[in-house]
């Protein structure tokens, strides 16, 4: 009986090892079958990352842009004060010693 069962018992584990091979086979077809929509999922995300990262980047240039043209402004109003202000450190003496005369 021994060596009846032997053969038996080997089929029995070699039908249970191809039924667990079966079945890991067939979790990954399933997993393979959902990477491409995972894969174009995260595709849509990045494009629409990429969008946002554009509109950002134009956002930025137009920023860059008024404030160079605020710090024009400034500079030139500084230069003009400050000559303004030497000017009339030169002149303002005398105008005074002539008015208060």
């Amino acid at each position: 009986m021994s060596t009846a069962t032997a053969p038996e018992t080997r089929l029995g584990a070699i039908e249970r090892d191809m039924a667990v091979v079966q079945h890991r086979l067939h979790q990954i077809e399933q997993r393979h079958e959902s990477v491409p929509t995972r894969v174009t999922k995260l595709e849509q995300q990045f494009e629409h990352m990429s969008g946002q990262l554009a509109q950002l980047n134009e956002g930025q240039q137009a920023l860059t842009n008024v404030v160079t043209g605020i710090g024009r402004k400034i500079t030139w109003a500084l230069a003009i004060a400050s000559t303004l202000w030497a000017i009339l450190q030169l002149v303002g003496p005398t105008l005074l010693k002539v008015l208060v005369r």
